[in-house]
């Protein structure tokens, strides 16, 4: 998009976006998208109504992780196996997978209306599974703030992710729980 309409109108674009629930996925759009995109860090998909209002966006890049083996049920150790290396020195698998960065709805769109969750998940797992078909990979993860809601969420029947782990962000003070779903 950036090199369709330049980065003046995307900017534009995006000054609409408002997240009121989570200000760093409204900081993330506004401050660093752009910035990522141009260094190749991560790539920002901007969701669209009918009516071309942006109603939402996600963030995809490829991330290295361990993750330790005991925090994986058996199935999942199984899984992961496929498409990770089991590092036996530190009981831990080397998984290089797809990282969803950020994911986010707009809750500034002018007539209220917003997208479904689940429509945005369906759309980040369209484009990663163009990307799987091009380079391989199986392996999709995230983190979230320790949160039911958005744990309930990634968690349900659509979506389908696994709780595998959580990290402190001594930045941030924050928890965020980790979680990992498979193709």
């Amino acid at each position: 998009m950036l090199d369709t309409v330049g980065e003046d109108e995307v900017k534009s674009i995006l000054s609409d976006f408002s997240c009121l629930k989570n200000q760093e996925i409204e900081d993330f759009l506004l401050k660093n998208a752009i910035e990522f995109a141009k260094r190749k860090m991560s790539i920002t998909y901007l969701v669209f109504d009918e009516f071309l209002q942006l109603v939402g966006y996600f963030t995809l890049t490829h991330k290295s992780s361990l993750i330790p083996i005991e925090m994986l049920s058996k199935t999942s150790q199984k899984k992961l196996s496929m498409h990770a290396k089991l590092d036996e020195s530190i009981n831990c698998f080397d998984v290089s997978a797809f990282l969803i960065a950020q994911f986010g709805k707009n809750f500034a769109v002018a007539d209220g209306t917003t997208v479904s969750g689940d429509h945005l998940m369906d759309d980040v797992f369209s484009i990663l599974a163009e990307a799987q078909h091009l380079i391989g990979g199986g392996a999709v993860f995230l983190e979230c703030e320790d949160n039911e809601n958005l744990l309930s969420f990634y968690q349900n029947d659509n979506n389908r992710f696994k709780l595998y782990g959580e990290r402190i962000s001594k930045k941030e003070d924050k928890k965020y729980l980790q979680l990992l779903r498979f193709f």
